[in-house]
């Protein structure tokens, strides 16, 4: 009987103690996770450590306005896509997200920037860290129109957006 009253005695005055805390902001939902099965683990490990030869897998293809190049949580993520035509003039960043093989330096890689079939900026993706790698290559939009952007490994086409410059 002793126990049940230091136990009640405790949890009424951590609630007393509680309710006269200063109001917490509400925290926003946390977002559900569907958790992945062994099978799914175990597969991705498996690549992780033998897939060098593979390549990297591409995850996200995202032309974007803004990188957030400041340490912190969004640090090295795209801030601001690309969801509407942009002015003549602007500069574009292609984000990309990978996740690479241990071991594995990947450097026949390239993003271009065509208008009109004709390509007027390529830049060289390199990858080389393990696991999640994000990383982005621009081009300013200096003519007006629809403007295809690809990613290359060699000659096979990975990825296609397209960005209207008007």
């Amino acid at each position: 009987m002793k126990i049940a009253a230091t136990t009640l005695g405790f949890l009424l005055s951590a609630s007393a103690f509680a309710q006269s805390a200063a109001p917490a902001a509400e925290a926003a939902p946390a977002a559900v996770i569907a958790v992945p099965t062994p099978d799914e683990i175990k597969k991705v490990l498996d690549y992780q450590e033998n897939g060098k030869a593979q390549g990297p897998v591409l995850l996200d293809f995202i032309p974007c306005l803004k990188v957030d190049k400041e340490k912190g949580p969004t640090q090295f993520q795209c801030v601001e896509p690309v969801t509407a035509a942009v002015k003549k003039n602007t500069v574009v960043n292609m984000w990309l997200q990978f996740f690479s093989p241990k071991d594995g330096k990947y450097d026949d890689m390239t993003v271009q920037f065509s208008l009109n079939g004709t390509v007027w900026k390529t830049n060289e993706v390199l990858v080389s860290t393990p696991g999640k790698t994000r990383t982005w290559t621009a081009a300013t939009l200096n003519k007006p129109g629809k403007w295809t952007i690809k990613l290359l490994r060699g000659t096979t086409e990975l990825a296609t957006s397209t960005v209207t410059a008007e």
